[in-house]
């Protein structure tokens, strides 16, 4: 099963949505179309398998990147860590997360997955965040803490699917980006203000 996983991912890497096929994925993986179909069903099997496979990876960056993050004193290093781990796997999956942005947003059960993994990363990050509520200035925690997390989901949804020359045509490496998000949050989430 994960050989034809991975033979599904690479066929989309290299040749897109038309070229990931029942018999193109049969060839690559090595294995026979009886198998393919008494595991996945069909194209569609195999799309929500690619699918969650995908989401649990994420999953597992964000949860390394939790532990990793509550090990800093401070909201800012906190954040900078998450976001570092995150970022980092983000590219790394970037084709799969394209794939499933651009060709498949509309497939109400891959949507569902999607829907219920946001609201689990949402709830990781946002734990992270206000763990150190002692640090933020805004009168109230918990929406700021949302609205970081959806600063924060914008800014990774944009690096899955852009290159730096189509978002602004400056490079920037992941280190530097991460490091200038973080102090736009740290900003927002600690800078006391009469409007907020």
């Amino acid at each position: 099963m994960a050989r034809m996983l991975d033979a599904g991912e690479a066929i989309f890497a290299e040749g897109g949505d038309g070229a990931l096929t029942v018999e193109a994925v049969v060839k690559r993986a090595g294995t026979s179309v009886g198998s393919f179909y008494s595991r996945f069903g069909d194209r569609d099997g195999l799309l929500q398998s690619m699918h969650e496979r995908f989401l649990l990876r994420l999953g597992g960056a964000a949860h390394v990147a939790v532990a990793a993050a509550g090990n800093e004193k401070t909201l800012a290093g906190a954040i900078e860590v998450f976001l570092s781990h995150v970022f980092t796997a983000t590219q790394e999956y970037r084709n799969s997360a394209r794939f499933f942005v651009l060709h498949r947003s509309a497939d109400p059960n891959l949507r569902a997955q999607g829907i219920r993994a946001n609201a689990v990363f949402a709830s990781i990050f946002n734990t992270l965040v206000l763990s150190h509520r002692e640090e933020i200035a805004h009168a109230h925690p918990a929406i700021a803490a949302d609205v970081t997390w959806r600063l924060v989901y914008a800014t990774l949804a944009q690096q899955m699917m852009f290159d730096d020359d189509e978002v602004s045509g400056t490079p920037m490496t992941i280190p530097a980006l991460v490091h200038e998000i973080t102090c736009c949050l740290a900003a927002y989430l600690t800078a006391g203000s009469g409007n907020c």
